[in-house]
């Protein structure tokens, strides 16, 4: 009897030790599932970052409707412009473009009366008023200090048709939210769109600060023109008659050289375009999207009616001279 009492003591301790045990776990895995979703899953009703999906940090929530974009740029939205500071946060520079922007809308630029600034279209430094920006190019705008340059942003002026851009990339602080290639859905990051496929694009990205949409338009053409040429030309590309062509596309441009010489040639009121004189030619055609094709012709001597009457009227010249020469010289002998 005794000896069964003693078992049932020690299962009792075992059974109320297992008990502790298990609570004591319990505690400890409810503090740590609290502590995880007190930092994963907290109550947060701010804005989210567009490109993280996170919460939007302190650091870049500015005061006066300024957001911050980047390192470097802020967003204004009572100016609806971009803001780059320089000398050290002393002065400011606003612009409608941002940083890595591609548009073919007028860029404004602004800033304070005594700000060196200093813009570069292509490589090649503007003068005059910078203000307002319109051509297509790639423009670097910078800061000056002595003789210190010190780049702030930049970014790209496209036409309506062009065969410069490959890909589109977003500013930093954008995201992309549509693409359509000739009114159809296309492909398309988050973050940019590959554009080497001919066609009209319309592209739709968003400033995250600001939720503003901004659109580009713009038609990708890679197709080189064509011209018709007409005239007596043989395999070698030698013409011997006026060499005369069409087939300038509206918005397009044309070049002639002549012996190395650049000269004006203008079109009839049909658009044909006439290279009369002998000599070598070489035309060079554009299109509207920049694109380029080169043709070289050697105009040789010829008989034409202008030319017949040029040595008709120079013979009779010279037939003239000798009869005038002749009677001369018999007067002479009779006096």
């Amino acid at each position: 009897m005794r000896q069964k009492k003693l078992i049932q003591n020690r299962i009792r301790r075992f059974a109320a030790a297992g008990i502790g045990m298990f609570l004591l776990l319990s505690a400890v895995f409810s503090l740590r599932a609290y502590a995880t979703d007190d930092q994963d899953d907290f109550n947060y009703s701010g804005p989210l970052d567009a490109d993280t999906n996170e919460p939007v940090r302190e650091d870049r929530e500015t005061d006066n409707g300024r957001t911050r974009l980047s390192d470097t740029m802020v967003y204004d939205k009572n100016t609806r412009s971009f803001v780059y500071a320089i000398n050290n946060g002393l002065n400011e520079i606003r612009s409608s473009a941002a940083d890595g922007m591609v548009t073919n809308s007028t860029v404004t630029i602004y800033s304070a009366s005594d700000t060196n600034i200093i813009v570069h279209k292509d490589g090649t430094e503007l003068t005059g008023k910078i203000q307002t920006l319109k051509e297509p190019g790639e423009y670097v705008v910078s800061t000056q200090s002595g003789s210190d340059l010190q780049r702030v942003f930049s970014f790209s002026i496209v036409g309506k048709t062009t065969n410069g851009l490959q890909h589109f990339t977003v500013p930093e602080g954008f995201y992309m939210a549509d693409v359509k290639l000739d009114g159809s859905g296309y492909y398309y990051t988050r973050y940019g769109a590959d554009l080497t496929a001919e066609g009209e694009y319309t592209l739709t990205y968003v400033c995250s600060a600001s939720d503003t949409a901004y659109s580009l338009q713009v038609t990708i053409d890679r197709t080189p023109p064509v011209l018709t040429f007409s005239g007596k030309i043989n395999s070698e590309n030698q013409v011997r008659s006026a060499l005369e062509f069409t087939g300038v596309e509206e918005g397009g441009t044309v070049t002639v050289v002549k012996d190395n010489n650049l000269i004006t040639v203008r079109a009839d009121s049909e658009g044909v375009y006439k290279l009369a004189d002998s000599g070598l030619y070489t035309i060079r055609a554009y299109d509207a999207a920049g694109n380029m094709t080169e043709y070289q012709y050697r105009v040789m001597m010829y008989f034409n009616i202008s030319s017949i009457i040029f040595v008709l009227l120079a013979a009779l010249l010279v037939i003239g001279i000798g009869i005038y020469v002749l009677v001369r010289r018999n007067s002479l002998k009779i006096g």
